[in-house]
């Protein structure tokens, strides 16, 4: 295998890592706005629909208590699940995963385009290489601050061979759908 040859493996390899990761945070971004929406549609509906009741049938109508209790309950749940989000940075959490998502896609994208279409001489080939791996190092830092789970980490496996029609290492199989396998490198999860 010539040097040239193993470049481009090692940019598909990046390429396929780089796409599991975005894969990961995409999972979490997707987790995070459905947290955001739920507090924001409890933050409107719960008050609008009290309101709505009084100005529809007044003070003084049938069923007030259960229905206070009911919103007093969604109330309360929507306060803490709001200091929640506050305490624990949700909003922050959502923002990074946004921006490592949409970091980590391109990489795996520029890893592929230069594997595939590298440059006609191998000096130029690593020049081109190394600005990619200095800019995959720094993210892979960032993202490695994240506390990815084991679980997520076989999760974007899959995610990658799956997008890159590649061999698991372990089970021999390459993924066709992300449904967990038990395999322990691209499944379990």
């Amino acid at each position: 295998m010539s040097a040239n040859d193993d470049l481009k493996k090692i940019c598909l390899d990046n390429a396929l890592y780089a796409f599991g990761t975005a894969y990961i945070f995409e999972k979490r971004a997707s987790k995070y706005k459905r947290i955001f929406n739920i507090l924001t549609f409890l933050g409107i509906v719960v008050p609008a629909s009290f309101g709505g009741l009084v100005l529809s049938f007044g003070t003084d109508f049938r069923f007030k208590e259960i229905i206070i209790l009911i919103i007093s309950i969604l109330g309360l749940l929507q306060l803490v699940l709001s200091i929640w989000s506050l305490v624990a940075k949700w909003d922050d959490s959502l923002a990074y995963a946004q921006e490592s998502l949409s970091a980590n896609y391109r990489l795996s994208a520029n890893f592929k385009e230069l594997a595939e279409n590298p440059p006609d001489n191998l000096k130029d080939f690593e020049i081109s290489y190394r600005f990619l791996k200095v800019e995959n190092d720094s993210r892979n830092d960032r993202d490695n601050q994240q506390l990815v789970s084991g679980k997520e980490k076989r999760m974007g496996m899959r995610a990658g061979l799956r997008q890159f029609k590649r061999v698991c290492a372990v089970c021999h199989q390459v993924p066709v759908s992300l449904k967990p396998s038990d395999c322990e490198v691209c499944g379990n999860f």
